[in-house]
């Protein structure tokens, strides 16, 4: 397995959040695969197109997919946002001050590393050896620790 230099549970954690981001990718393909379903459906009607018509439909498909494509992007942004605001929220219950550093966001090696990362979890749960997926417990709820990828304080 790829080391990301991680505690195990928080690896745990990482490949939870994997296992979401893979299952939210194949929803956002089917969502693009229906854009093309739809004019394959509704818009390839006639044997034969005039290359206008052709351009026109491709252009029409181009914007769909397009802003399909756009809303997804923003949805992924937006979730991400969410989960760096939960680790935000809960390293200021412990008077953490975190910092992020973006330079590191493409950085190809880092990238790597988590992609084998994924790899080495999704065949890992494929497999019945693979333990029940822990959740994020909400702010302000209290859960047992071994049971959640947070750690909650006493008081």
């Amino acid at each position: 397995m790829a080391d990301l230099g991680l505690s195990d549970h928080h690896q745990s954690c990482m490949g939870g959040y994997l296992r979401f981001t893979k299952y939210q990718r194949a929803q956002r393909l089917r969502s693009v695969d229906a854009c093309f379903q739809d004019v394959k459906d509704t818009r390839l009607l006639e044997e034969t197109y005039t290359s206008d018509e052709v351009v026109e439909l491709l252009d029409s498909l181009a914007e769909v997919v397009r802003a399909e494509v756009e809303g997804e992007l923003i949805h992924a942004t937006h979730t991400n946002s969410v989960l760096l605001s939960n680790v935000f929220a809960q390293a200021q219950k412990w008077h953490l001050e975190l910092t992020v550093d973006t330079s590191n966001l493409e950085n190809q090696e880092l990238l790597e590393d988590v992609r084998k990362f994924e790899e080495a979890e999704l065949k890992g749960a494929s497999g019945s050896t693979r333990s029940p997926a822990r959740t994020l417990a909400p702010l302000g709820t209290r859960r047992d620790p071994r049971r959640s990828c947070t750690r909650r304080s006493s008081g």
